[in-house]
């Protein structure tokens, strides 16, 4: 993916952020584009004033998720000048959706509207209906009924057919396990309603929305769909960008389909939103929720924080919060701490969880502690909280409490991924292998591009020495996240459980070049090519994994350390005292004594076998009766770029 380059303009009043925007830097599809550069221009105050527009219409539309989405990101533009957002507030008021729309709603739509508020959803469809005396089916929509009211009696239905589903599952469920959700009962009435609605053009934006919803949840029901989701969805957002539901409904989809429809999504969006911080959202969340493409997603969330060099533009909890996540998904968990460190608002629960993942990884009780308490306090219900006082347990130990917290999270949302792999890593932790797989494979169900699942299932099987298995879920994890050298680490380790060297070699190579910051891959890779005869390379991997070792123990050396850094420096384990043993032999054969003395004097006082062994080979150094200049080995060198594989 291409940077977004962001390009300098006069400062103009009011001012206005200006940058060159390529295309292909949020592509959705894979392919190769060609960069077609374009001025962006986004002034905050115009800004400000559509994210105020929509912030009243979404809420008068009763979609809260979106409405407070566009306020959140509205409060976290820099405030410019006051007199200015209101002229632009009244000059950008989309017609007919406000101004006219209001007085145009008759008696039955104020009194649906006030039921929908209520969240009496059965009993606001019914108020747009034909008049019936059983409560046993809903009647037809009236027949002069309006396109608000269209709206409003579709989703208050799909939303009563929704809460229904989920009163029927957890009936089921407390009589017998492994139940599968049901389907929303409404679904076949509103998709016959609405596509003779969409065909006589009847539906205004709002109403799209919701035909472009139900067809999604439509076509995971493996109902016919009279129109293909995303078209639909496409019409909404093109007529109303600021609706952040609909994209969020229009990633799923794209997501479902495997990416079959992502470049006509793409061409789609690209005339008329290319520039717009709509899309740019939708890219960068769609990059780091779905694709695992986290560093592209990072850079267009940090144009977005910072269109230019000083000049703030998106300042919002949650635009933070999701620097947080892809930093954390990148594996930098300072970078991420620090992002989660600067959100000022207490009382969000947004992203709580990863946080506390991140605090966990860091093994930090007290702040883990402090933000299990406080969010207890905010909302003890919220799968978030349940989810991040699971990890407190875990973090102390106790198993069972955190499985027990896990299970509430899901209790109070079944599609809750997060909750599912770790209630599976507790049950790995307790040795219980089956409800382990069950675990991990439901979450593999609610969010199948999730590779902490798969990587799950794979961990148990080869628990189970059942190796051949976990090979197919290690594969499956690499693919989702290629490259993380855990990933594929874990295939290695799997290829040489199955005397499949070669092909474990193939895998830790892919595993060194995807920077294995913890050197786990070269120590692997250095015993293979030893078992194979391959001395050089395996002496290079034992050079490469010290100085990797070093590395972190000390993450910032003043200058470039040398090799006698190296080796007086490194933390001796297992691994280490292997490697020191193997390179003082090799040097010792290829008669450079000084560099094969160096390896020996640091296993002197190594409490090992390797002790003795270094002991042995600094008296034959010594029994040579007299001392070499040996020439500085090719292994010697610690240049992070000298040893590098192919992927």
């Amino acid at each position: 993916m291409s940077p977004v380059v962001a390009t300098s303009v006069p400062h103009q009043d009011p001012p206005s952020y200006s940058m060159l925007f390529s295309p292909a830097a949020s592509s959705l599809a894979s392919a190769d584009r060609s960069v077609i550069e374009m001025e962006v221009h986004w002034d905050p105050s115009l800004i400000r004033a559509e994210l105020l527009q929509a912030t009243s219409i979404l809420s008068h539309r009763g979609l809260k998720l979106a409405a407070k989405w566009a306020a959140e990101q509205m409060v976290g533009i820099p405030m410019g000048n006051p007199g200015r957002l209101e002229l632009l507030f009244q000059q950008q008021q989309p017609q007919n959706l406000v101004a006219q729309e209001w007085s145009q709603l008759t008696e039955q739509d104020w009194y649906a509207k006030s039921l929908m508020d209520m969240g009496e959803y059965l009993h606001a469809s019914a108020a747009l209906s034909e008049p019936t005396t059983e409560a046993s089916q809903m009647m037809p929509p009236l027949e002069s009924i309006s396109s608000f009211g269209i709206y409003l009696r579709s989703y208050c239905l799909y939303l009563a057919g929704e809460r229904r589903k989920e009163e029927e599952f957890l009936q089921l469920k407390s009589e017998a396990q492994n139940v599968k959700p049901g389907r929303n009962p409404y679904l076949p009435q509103l998709l016959e309603e609405l596509s003779a609605f969409y065909r006589d053009e009847k539906l205004d934006i709002f109403g799209l929305y919701v035909y472009g919803l139900v067809l999604k949840e439509a076509q995971k029901s493996t109902l016919p769909c009279p129109h293909p989701p995303h078209v639909i969805l496409l019409e909404s957002i093109l007529q109303f960008p600021q609706n952040w539901s609909a994209w969020l409904d229009l990633c799923e989809v794209v997501v479902a389909q495997d990416g079959n429809i992502e470049q006509e999504v793409e061409q789609t969006l690209q005339p008329t939103l290319a520039t717009h911080y709509m899309y740019h959202f939708f890219c960068a969340h769609l990059m780091a929720h779905h694709h695992q493409a986290h560093e592209d997603a990072l850079v267009l969330y940090e144009r977005l924080a910072e269109p230019l060099p000083d000049q703030p533009l998106f300042q919002s909890s949650h635009l933070k919060a999701q620097l947080g996540v892809v930093h954390y998904h990148m594996r930098e968990f300072e970078q991420a701490l620090a992002w989660f460190e600067q959100i000022k608002d207490p009382f969000s629960l947004e992203q709580k969880d990863v946080y506390s993942n991140i605090l966990y990884v860091k093994e930090d009780r007290v702040r883990l502690s402090q933000l299990a308490h406080q969010a207890t306090v905010i909302d003890k219900y919220r799968p978030e909280t349940c989810c991040i006082i699971g990890n407190y347990y875990s973090l102390r130990q106790q198993r069972q409490k955190a499985v027990l917290y896990f299970q509430r999270a899901l209790k109070l949302d079944r599609s809750y991924t997060s909750a599912w792999t770790l209630m599976g890593h507790e049950y790995v932790e307790l040795k219980q292998t089956e409800s382990a797989m069950e675990a991990y494979r439901r979450a593999v169900t609610v969010s199948p591009k999730d590779y902490r699942a798969w990587y799950g299932l794979g961990q148990t099987y080869e628990f189970l020495n059942m190796h051949l298995y976990a090979l197919f879920y290690y594969r499956k994890a690499a693919m989702l996240r290629p490259y993380d050298a855990r990933m594929w680490c874990a295939v290695g380790l799997c290829f040489v459980a199955l005397y499949k060297i070669p092909d474990a070699i193939r895998a830790y190579e892919r595993a060194v070049a995807q920077e294995d910051t913890e050197g786990i891959a070269t120590q692997k890779l250095a015993t293979l090519y030893r078992q194979e005869g391959r001395e050089e390379e395996a002496a290079q991997c034992y050079v490469r994994h010290l100085e990797l070792r070093y590395m972190v123990t000390n993450p910032n050396p003043a200058e470039q350390p040398t090799l006698d850094d190296i080796v007086h420096g490194v933390v001796v384990e297992a691994p280490e005292a292997e490697a020191l043993v193997f390179l003082a032999q090799y040097h010792k054969m290829h008669e450079e004594y000084d560099s094969a003395a160096l390896f020996c004097s640091r296993l002197v006082e190594y409490p090992g076998p390797e002790k003795e062994q270094a002991k042995g080979l600094l008296r034959d150094l010594r029994a040579q009766g007299r001392r070499y200049d040996s020439r500085p080995p090719t292994t010697t060198s610690t240049n992070k770029n000298a040893f590098e594989f192919s992927p």
